[in-house]
């Protein structure tokens, strides 16, 4: 989907000024997955703590704090998220 609105779909279609707004903008976001203790080579990482039950879905409130910070860093920082997260404030 993303794709498609990047090729301009009018389906997809989220600017007004454009044509009749039929969709919310789409991106990418952040990259969440890792293998677990095996640490990524940007050095992130799941441990045990990170997840409430043992299935390596549910995050408990240290997983949350974790993806979170994954989160609020990519759209601190991300070109298409920057200006209208920070609202020009980038500290």
């Amino acid at each position: 989907m993303i794709e498609e609105q990047l090729k301009g779909s009018l389906e997809l279609n989220f600017d007004p000024r454009r044509a009749r707004s039929r969709a919310p903008w789409l991106s990418w976001g952040p990259y969440l997955w890792a293998n677990g203790a095996t640490k990524r080579s940007d050095g992130f990482f799941y441990d045990e703590a990170d997840f409430s039950k043992n299935d390596g879905t549910h995050h408990s409130a240290a997983g949350q704090n974790k993806v979170g910070g994954l989160l609020l860093d990519f759209f601190k920082t991300d070109s298409t998220t920057r200006a209208w997260f920070t609202h020009g404030n980038t500290k």
